[in-house]
């Protein structure tokens, strides 16, 4: 499945996630989104239970995902995060 991904968009969406979000483990979660990075911060990935987006140096990313519902879904939930201003993080 040829899909279009706005690494923009994650990135903002990853920064919102770690701003907003709770920690856990080793990183953070909001919203049923999860971020961490690697140990030196130039790779970062976004998932939820089904899908993961991981975000290399130059903007190069890698899907995971086994259903193509299951990635819809997690764009979906990648946009309301985008659209969540920061004075509204209970939204």
């Amino acid at each position: 499945m040829e899909t279009k991904i706005d690494v923009r968009k994650v990135l903002r969406v990853f920064n919102k996630v770690q701003d907003l979000g709770t920690a856990v483990g080793n990183g953070y979660q909001y919203k049923g989104l999860t971020a961490n990075q690697d140990f030196d911060g130039y790779t970062i990935i976004l998932k939820d239970d089904y899908v993961s987006i991981t975000v290399f140096f130059h903007n190069k990313f890698s899907l995971d995902y086994t259903r193509s519902a299951m990635l819809h879904a997690f764009l979906e939930k990648i946009d309301q995060v985008d659209r969540v201003k920061r004075a509204d993080s209970d939204n």
